[in-house]
């Protein structure tokens, strides 16, 4: 009776298993088959993701402003969210794009990004416990966009590419997992 009361969990885990699986392999193939349907999609999201960002940003440099300790930095938080807000607007009102200024927009906005963060860490590392968190943040966001503007195309397909086999490997990894499982609760 017991073993009948673990194997219909297990296996509800198995079906769910499965069906992540289904689903990130799909993801994974659609992503190699369409990538530029998938870039356009990368647009509008990333668009999406930089206004916010660049909405809290706006909300962090008021909060600064207005709180017990203002921060001669600050500024650097309001130029980050302005970049943010324009990255992001530019993205959604022409997401019909090219790979390459796709690549260029996200390019400038990760390198701009990465050069605020880094002036704000340094700036904040006698207030600031784990200040370095910033700064390396910072940096990656640096590198990551002066990859994007050197190698534009290879960058953002690159980024694709990864995702697509990444989806499949992990939606392969899940449908044998979820296999298994189901087929460890039959076995009860």
């Amino acid at each position: 009776m017991q073993e009948k009361t673990i194997a219909a969990p297990v296996r509800a885990v198995g079906n769910a298993v499965l069906g992540r699986g289904i689903v990130s392999l799909i993801f994974g193939v659609l992503v190699l088959v369409w990538p530029q349907t998938t870039v356009v999609i990368l647009v509008v999201l990333f668009g999406i993701y930089a206004i916010i960002d660049g909405i809290t940003a706006g909300v962090h440099w008021f909060s600064a402003r207005r709180g017990p300790v203002a921060h001669r930095s600050s500024g650097w938080v309001l130029a980050g969210g302005i970049v943010s807000v324009l990255a992001g607007l530019v993205a959604l009102l022409v997401p019909g794009l090219t790979a390459l200024a796709i690549a260029l927009v996200i390019g400038i906005w990760a390198l701009l990004l990465g050069i605020t963060q880094v002036i704000l860490a340094i700036a904040g590392r006698k207030a600031v416990s784990l200040w370095w968190v910033g700064l390396v943040s910072g940096i990656l966001a640096i590198i990551f966009g002066l990859i994007l503007l050197i190698f534009p195309g290879a960058g953002i397909l690159g980024l694709l590419g990864f995702l697509g086999v990444f989806g499949i490997a992990l939606g392969i990894l899940f449908i044998v997992s979820g296999f298994q499982m189901r087929s460890s609760a039959a076995r009860t």
